[in-house]
């Protein structure tokens, strides 16, 4: 019943997305949301240890992309020093700003990911799109004052996806 809103993978943390991981997938291309998955909503650039990730996703062959709700000087802000193209106001989880990255990028959605802490926007955009979606837990309990209300929720579809895949709530 909840399937269409279920991650193909839930993960603690987007490092455990490694170059290994997503070539046995089949996936070429990974697209991250900033917002509480990548960094909190308050930091503005990469973290050193962001930028190492995402140098060596480059080095074994994994292009990495952004896809945010956000307005566009955040995304600019953040890929600017990455040189990660992006697409801002995408309007997830509807799934006109995926397509234009995937068409920005030359991809089709099968050799791409998308890796979100949120079920209502990343996931759900993902898995509309065809793009193997990870929820990833969020990196600060602290959230916008548009997600928060949406929390209990997808704390709740969570809980089930556990419970069905036998898999520990993180």
């Amino acid at each position: 019943m909840l399937d269409f809103l279920y991650p193909k993978e839930y993960l603690p943390s987007v490092f455990e997305i490694t170059p290994e991981k997503l070539k046995k997938l089949g996936i070429n291309t990974i697209i991250f949301d900033i917002d509480n998955t990548l960094v909190p909503y308050w930091i503005k650039v990469p973290t050193r240890e962001l930028e190492n990730y995402f140098i060596n996703l480059r080095e074994n062959g994994i292009v990495p992309a952004v896809l945010s709700n956000s307005r566009e000087e955040r995304s600019k802000v953040f890929c600017r020093g990455l040189s990660i193209p992006y697409v801002y106001r995408a309007g997830k989880p509807l799934i006109g700003g995926m397509m234009k990255l995937l068409e920005k990028l030359g991809k089709k959605p099968s050799e791409c990911a998308i890796a979100g802490d949120q079920i209502f926007t990343d996931v759900w955009a993902g898995n509309r799109s065809g793009v193997y979606s990870f929820l990833i837990k969020q990196v600060s309990p602290k959230d916008e004052l548009v997600t928060a209300p949406k929390r209990p929720l997808e704390r709740l579809i969570v809980r089930h996806y556990c419970k069905k895949y036998n898999k520990e709530v993180l």
